[in-house]
């Protein structure tokens, strides 16, 4: 496969992939984004977002071998919720260096690369705070229902993105039989899907499978439950996964709809590739974020606003 094919395979696109006018969009959004992160930044912040966009920078250097290619771990997750909005002004530095020092991604493309991977920064800020200001956070069954929401969300995923690819192929008349073998659908039900999307939404909600997505989630939850981590790891498993998969998600619709190419197929071939990604920066961010909230909660009062941010409690 061509280098030039294989560097799509990376969340981070490439100069000479995107049509003009969205590489015009990414920049200026990702002026706006930036003015957002810097919106009255004070000094004694700025050591932490140094040390975070380090952290991101580095974080791209680990690859995970997923054939015909390697991906990485993003940790745009981890940044929005130490840095909160900040996370707007180290990913875009973050970004710039791994494309001049390692030719991760492109120049050109630096601004649409920086809205693909800062706005799912931001909304983990926001799921961390608003999952942590739950009452019955720390509780076992609130844990479970994170766990089993977790891995249930990324097993429709994986399905989905399956599926989307399998019609895209000579495995269009598997899925015909797939489809004739679940209940509550007949022969004239089956011939209605004409487009790799319909397909995938036939098969991946369909009440049966459905139900039987929810086997290794609850499973994972019962498997969790034995474990007994800290009420953060399953916090950080589920902002970490979305976090992936929002952003596998938005890199997939720029390059459908801006490539200067056809590439979605290539595009969906792009998320289901990502998926193993999702699973460990998942369980990474989990274990992270719970060391972080023992040994050091400050690095995550970052998400408070400026009124309910406080001096840090040690804790006993």
């Amino acid at each position: 496969m061509p280098a030039s094919v294989l560097a799509l395979f990376a969340v981070h696109i490439s100069d000479g992939v995107l049509e003009w006018p969205w590489l015009l969009g990414g920049f200026a959004v990702a002026g706006l984004l930036a003015g957002f992160g810097a919106w009255r930044i004070r000094d004694e912040e700025i050591p932490q977002v140094a040390v975070m966009t380090a952290a991101f920078f580095v974080a791209s250097l680990v690859h995970v071998r997923v054939p015909p290619t390697s991906v990485h771990l993003l940790f745009n997750g981890l940044v929005g919720i130490v840095l909160s909005r900040r996370a707007a002004l180290a990913i875009p530095v973050g970004l710039f260096l791994q494309a001049a020092l390692i030719g991760h991604g492109g120049f050109t493309t630096l601004g649409v690369n920086s809205c693909v991977m800062v706005v799912p920064a931001l909304l983990a800020w926001q799921l961390f705070t608003g999952l942590q200001r739950v009452p019955w956070v720390k509780t076992s069954f609130f844990r479970g229902g994170l766990i089993t929401t977790s891995i249930w969300l990324w097993t429709l995923c994986l399905i989905y993105g399956l599926v989307l690819l399998a019609a895209q192929t000579k495995l269009s008349a598997l899925l015909v039989r797939i489809l004739q073998t679940l209940p509550a659908l007949n022969h004239q039900e089956t011939s209605m899907p004409v487009s790799p999307m319909q397909w995938a939404d036939a098969i991946t909600f369909h009440p049966l499978v459905l139900a039987l997505a929810c086997v290794p989630a609850v499973c994972a939850a019962l498997l969790e439950r034995r474990l007994n981590h800290a009420p953060e790891f399953a916090i950080g498993l589920l902002v970490g996964q979305v976090v992936v998969l929002v952003t596998a998600f938005l890199n997939c619709l720029v390059l459908a709809w801006g490539g200067q190419e056809n590439w979605e197929t290539l595009a969906q071939l792009v998320f289901v590739v990502h998926l193993p990604v999702a699973v460990v920066e998942g369980i990474v961010l989990g274990f992270t974020v719970g060391f972080l909230a023992r040994v050091k909660p400050e690095m995550l009062c970052s998400m408070l606003p400026e009124k309910e941010r406080c001096t840090i409690d040690t804790l006993p």
